[in-house]
């Protein structure tokens, strides 16, 4: 039995023994494709909600207009979208957030503009994940989810912080409807979903295309403080923020085409890569990816791994390429909780030591 055999197989009993705590939740979906190991566990065919992981998606629409020439990322943004858009917006003491805020700043998260999902301390929005519960019906459309967050205050001056924001996100979202001239929706089925052979990606939540019906949505179930929304009109407020629903594969497909230079250039694509603050220890943005630093969390035991690009998903979701092993993982853990989260790094990282050889 070789090394890697061994630890293949430490690493699935390890994931049999999580999905038998699990108390009602699916098994982990683990997916990890690299030119000399291919691994699954859990309902990998099973099509699942990206949460944040979508951001991925947005970023490369957001790149592929640019290249386009319709857009440039250091544009305002209130040269590309119309006033109801942007007027009200927090924004910091004397700033113009129409004339100062840039598309890379959305995307890089430090346009100082809040976050309707998680708003500042001492605030709600009744899009938060606080508040989901009492609107599980609702379907947000993206001036509802602009107007929860005109509620709130600034987080800070264009370029001073890096602070998360779903909010810039439906700007970038109605960025590609103006720049682009078709639904958000559209163009990623045009642009990326069809070209890269994403055949059972979809758009399920968004607030146009919500079907009366919603147990005829086939996607994985998640739970959001405890309480489970797949079948929640509610989630429509994701949209340009994550609402993509694919199967592992799928995704899969998605990262081999963005890294391998079939949606952006690669000197965009580093551009977007290339960190700029800090999410959290072991976690650094740049504009629209995220790169995992595994060495950050327990610098001798992790030292030497790779470290991959890609993005998070709030329900501990991962759809991360490890570059210098042409390896793509995709994880789901369907859940919230901090738990959950915690797993999903654990389960990430033994991965990340497979790749290197070093488990």
């Amino acid at each position: 039995m070789t090394d890697r055999s061994r630890a293949e197989a430490a690493l699935r009993a390890g994931l049999e023994r999580m999905a038998g705590r699990r108390r009602g939740m699916p098994a982990p979906l683990v997916r990890v494709s690299a030119p000399d190991w291919e691994f699954g566990f859990g309902d990998v065919e099973r099509p699942f909600h990206a949460a944040s992981s979508g951001k991925l998606f947005t970023t490369t629409l957001i790149a592929m207009l640019a290249e386009e020439g319709r857009l440039a990322l250091e544009a305002p943004i209130g040269q590309l979208l119309p006033e109801a858009d942007v007027t009200g917006l927090p924004g910091a003491a004397g700033v113009d957030v129409a004339r100062e805020v840039t598309v890379e700043q959305l995307l890089a998260h430090t346009s100082g503009i809040p976050d309707f999902f998680d708003p500042p301390r001492g605030h709600t929005t009744e899009a938060s994940v606080r508040t989901l519960s009492r609107h599980r019906d609702r379907r947000w459309t993206p001036a509802d989810l602009l107007d929860q967050a005109r509620s709130l205050p600034a987080v800070g001056r264009p370029g001073e912080r890096f602070h998360y924001s779903d909010t810039g996100y439906v700007l970038l979202g109605r960025i590609v409807e103006e720049t682009g001239g078709e639904p958000f929706a559209a163009q990623l089925r045009t642009r990326i979903f069809e070209p890269t052979g994403m055949e059972r990606a979809s758009t399920p939540y968004d607030a146009a295309l919500i079907p009366d019906d919603l147990s005829t949505i086939d996607v994985a179930p998640f739970w959001i403080e405890g309480e489970e929304f797949s079948r929640a009109r509610c989630v429509s407020l994701d949209w340009a923020g994550g609402n993509v629903v694919a199967t592992a594969d799928d995704f899969i497909r998605f990262q081999r085409a963005l890294l391998g230079g079939r949606l952006i250039e690669t000197r965009l694509l580093e551009r977007l890569i290339r960190p700029q603050r800090r999410f959290r220890r072991g976690i650094h943005y740049g504009a629209g990816i995220m790169t995992v630093r595994f060495n950050e969390f327990i610098p001798l035991v992790m030292r030497g791994l790779s470290q991959p690009v890609g993005h998070l998903g709030v329900w501990a979701t991962h759809v991360f390429s490890h570059r210098e092993h042409d390896a793509h993982v995709v994880l789901n853990f369907h859940s919230t909780s901090s738990r959950e989260m915690t797993e999903s790094f654990r389960t990430h990282a033994r991965i990340a030591r497979i790749l290197a050889g070093s488990a």
